[in-house]
């Protein structure tokens, strides 16, 4: 009896160990080899490494380069910061942004024609047109001449259901781009807006291009120097300025299959420019329109 009862007891031992030796291994599993522990190590060396990187520039911001034209090291954070902060305002402002001598951004172009038939609608269709590669822009698609006259009938479709002449003013212009831009193809982007900007001049817009913001322009063609345009260039006309260089803008200009990247001295374009005005164009007001 006594023997039984020993083994036993031994038998309960042994067993209690094994439960023992157990909790330790699984212990180690989840506290100390854990994925959850790995990350924390992470972010802590990640921290130690970012203060490292700190202390080095603490260590260098007194340190002077010796060489003709260099400045002081802390000079050029100094610098860095202030970009750094003017940064948060081009959202809102666009005041602060550099704009460099020449840039052109990559705005896919369309004619108002894009099966060269320039009968109504496509006569009138400019506005049309510059919206359209407004959106291409912004949602990053190309434009193929049967999508093209496809999109340009759809907004002609939608403006006419509201009774609208074929030639508007840019408030209607701000519409039909509000209507088109934020609720087709997918946008998601509902918290940008068409602006109308009056009396615009040659740096503010230059600053809203460098701030990757394409113009759409209305103007009095007539006085537009294209020679691609015929009879003497249309009345009331659209395009996108998408770039500028030294002495030109560049436009996207809709009215001929030629106007990809034409070039308007900056004189030029800023004397067309002009809203509808009830036909009286060449005496209207000075607008552009800018998604923001």
């Amino acid at each position: 009896m006594k023997k039984s009862f020993f083994k036993f007891n031994l038998f309960f031992f042994g067993l209690n160990l094994i439960l023992i030796f157990g909790i330790i291994f699984l212990w180690q599993k989840m506290f100390i080899l854990s994925p959850v522990t790995k990350i924390y190590d992470d972010k802590i060396n990640i921290l130690i490494d970012n203060l490292s990187d700190q202390e080095v520039v603490e260590n260098t911001e007194d340190t002077e380069i010796g060489e003709e034209g260099t400045e002081v090291i802390e000079d050029n954070i100094e610098q860095y910061d202030n970009e750094s902060a003017s940064s948060t305002l081009i959202l809102d402002t666009k005041e602060d942004i550099k704009i460099p001598n020449k840039i052109n951004l990559n705005v896919p172009f369309t004619s108002q024609a894009p099966e060269k038939n320039w009968e109504e609608p496509w006569q009138d269709a400019c506005e049309e047109a510059g919206v359209l590669m407004l959106d291409a822009y912004y949602k990053g698609y190309g434009l193929s001449p049967l999508f093209a006259r496809d999109e340009i009938l759809k907004m002609v479709a939608w403006e006419e259901a509201r009774g609208w002449e074929m030639s508007v003013t840019a408030e209607k212009v701000a519409e039909l781009g509000e209507w088109y831009v934020f609720t087709t193809h997918d946008s998601h982007n509902t918290t940008q807006t068409v602006t109308i900007v009056e009396n615009p001049n040659v740096e503010e817009i230059k600053r809203f291009v460098a701030g990757g913001d394409p113009v759409l322009v209305l103007a009095y063609g007539k006085v537009l120097p294209n020679p691609h345009f015929r009879n003497g260039g249309p009345e009331y006309h659209a395009l996108i300025i998408r770039g500028y260089d030294e002495d030109e803008f560049i436009t996207n200009d809709p009215g001929t299959q030629f106007g990809e990247n034409f070039k308007y001295k900056y004189n030029d374009l800023m004397n067309a420019i002009h809203d509808w005005n009830d036909g009286r164009v060449s005496e209207g007001r000075k607008v552009i329109l800018v998604i923001q």
